[in-house]
């Protein structure tokens, strides 16, 4: 279920989104974020400084090596993100380790078994591609028929091929999205997200957002 927000561009989005979070988070509240251009955790948390989650955690990362100038985590590091939660005593989750992908993917996956389990409300701030992959979700994917929360996959023919990310199954056990979109290419994903006539999961695996009874807040620059 999806309400899209109209807004003048992306600085103005993501100062809303920190609008719209504010009535949804508290201490009660696991906070998953994601990578990715879109969110600018600066504007959404760092600045504003009035959300104070339970925990935060990642819903995806680019498997390698702890803080590769490539990861998710590094992205958020950058944002101030990170320290803005230790100066908080808020519980940060990290996904990579430095062990096996498996390895990695299993231990995440109790993890997250676990802050579901303790955390009555759930909300995520997502991003979605072009291909429609949301988290690390992409077409025809393990993540999209794993009875795990957390899985590894290989994408072929993505500049990040190795991933470590949320399934399906987990994002069923949200609460409310964040979904932030920006700029003319995101305008067909758009489109195909809202078509009521495009159903296939498998293909386009953001379509799951309109699916579901779950709330989405869908907020875009574009127009449509």
């Amino acid at each position: 279920m999806i309400e899209i927000v109209k807004v003048a561009d992306k600085d103005s989005g993501n100062v809303k989104a920190n609008e719209i979070l504010r009535n949804l988070i508290d201490a009660q509240t696991l906070l998953v974020v994601s990578g990715g251009t879109s969110p600018e955790y600066d504007k959404i948390l760092v600045t504003p400084g009035n959300l104070l989650p339970g925990a935060v955690c990642m819903g995806d990362e680019r498997y390698g090596r702890p803080g590769h100038m490539d990861s998710n985590e590094l992205i958020l590091k950058k944002s101030g993100l990170v320290d803005y939660l230790h100066l908080r005593n808020i519980p940060f989750h990290r996904i990579l380790t430095g062990e096996a992908t498996q390895i990695v993917a299993e231990n995440y996956n109790l993890k997250i078994s676990e802050l579901f389990h303790r955390f009555s409300k759930k909300v995520g701030i997502m991003g979605i591609g072009a291909n429609l992959h949301t988290s690390g979700i992409f077409p025809n994917s393990n993540a999209l028929k794993s009875e795990n929360y957390i899985v590894a996959e290989q994408i072929e023919g993505d500049r990040f091929p190795n991933r470590i990310t949320l399934t399906i199954k987990a994002l069923g056990e949200f609460t409310c999205f964040i979904i932030l979109m920006f700029g003319p290419e995101k305008r067909e994903a758009i489109l195909k997200i809202m078509d009521e006539n495009e159903n296939d999961m498998q293909m386009f695996p953001a379509i799951f957002y309109r699916k579901t009874p779950i709330k989405s807040y869908l907020i875009t620059d574009v127009q449509i």
